[in-house]
């Protein structure tokens, strides 16, 4: 699938103007589900112990290696009031409910139903009580920040529930493990580099701040001068300027001849103003016999 979408080969969004909204938004759902689809089995069937594990710790969530081996990934599964989340993993003490976005926005309340994150949030915690884990539902956007905005429908008891992310931060997390000293084997080097050049095609690549150059040491310094100062350099190999370059131990004085080439000053004249030239039969340049021959 990876090599599909790197090479543009799934047709996913209609470029059709007539057709009517409902397609437009089955094709959506269907870009979201492929990006959720890459992403996550991508987690279930790399090294767990790398991936997932680290990944999970990043969204503040701790496990142990053979928790990470053990976890169990439940695509696409559906309630008894039929709302279908994106993922559910089972994994150590938790229940992780991932619903996932990529252009559109969390389902809405209707007449007949709540609002999307409401029934997911009632339905998962219903859920993880019967298998005594903890509840947390992952939202993952491909917003660049949190938008408190796409979360209005959840009333404030259910906030604590939800753990925002967004694609970006998987690709950050992926960056950090293949520019790391990890000694990967080559095809789950290749894997990473996969995903990690797919969410980059996507434009979901991470943004790390300025916070990143806090780490080198250079910076934490405070300096009296940051910039070179010419005069106390023993050799110069670089402009710096006519008053200090030009020094001279005397003074200039004023040249009233020129010193330099002058157009005015013309030392040849044309050979046509001399008149009409005659013909000359004789050669007038040296004829050789070859090439680097000449006559004695």
């Amino acid at each position: 699938m990876y090599a599909a979408e790197l090479h543009g080969k799934l047709p996913l969004k209609s470029t059709n103007n007539n057709e009517d909204t409902k397609k437009d938004t089955k094709d959506l759902d269907r870009m979201e589900d492929i990006l959720t689809s890459n992403v996550f089995s991508f987690f279930k069937y790399a090294n767990r112990k790398i991936f997932l594990k680290e990944y999970l710790k990043t969204l503040g969530f701790k496990v142990t290696n053979q928790e990470a081996i053990d976890a169990e990934f439940r695509f696409w599964p559906r309630y008894d009031d039929n709302t279908e989340p994106d993922l559910v993993i089972l994994i150590g003490n938790y229940y992780l409910l991932v619903e996932a976005k990529y252009f559109s926005n969390f389902g809405k309340e209707t007449t007949k139903n709540e609002a999307q994150l409401i029934r997911e949030i009632k339905e998962g915690e219903s859920e993880a009580k019967a298998y005594n884990k903890y509840f947390k539902l992952i939202a993952i956007t491909a917003d660049h920040i949190y938008k408190k905005y796409k979360f209005e429908s959840v009333p404030p008891d259910f906030q604590n529930y939800i753990k925002w992310t967004n694609w970006q931060q998987v690709s950050s997390f992926l960056e950090d493990i293949l520019n790391s000293s990890l000694n990967l084997p080559r095809n789950e080097r290749e894997f990473a580099l996969d995903l990690y050049t797919l969410l980059d095609k996507k434009g979901l690549r991470g943004f790390k701040g300025f916070n990143i150059l806090n780490i080198f040491d250079p910076f934490q310094k405070c300096l009296n001068r940051i910039f070179f100062e010419a005069a106390t350099a023993k050799f110069r190999g670089a402009f710096i300027g006519f008053l200090k370059s030009l020094y001279l131990p005397g003074t200039l004085y004023y040249c009233p001849k020129n010193i330099f080439f002058s157009r005015r000053h013309i030392n040849f004249s044309s050979l046509l103003q001399s008149g009409k030239l005659d013909p000359f039969k004789n050669n007038i340049f040296f004829e050789g016999k070859g090439s680097g021959n000449y006559d004695k």
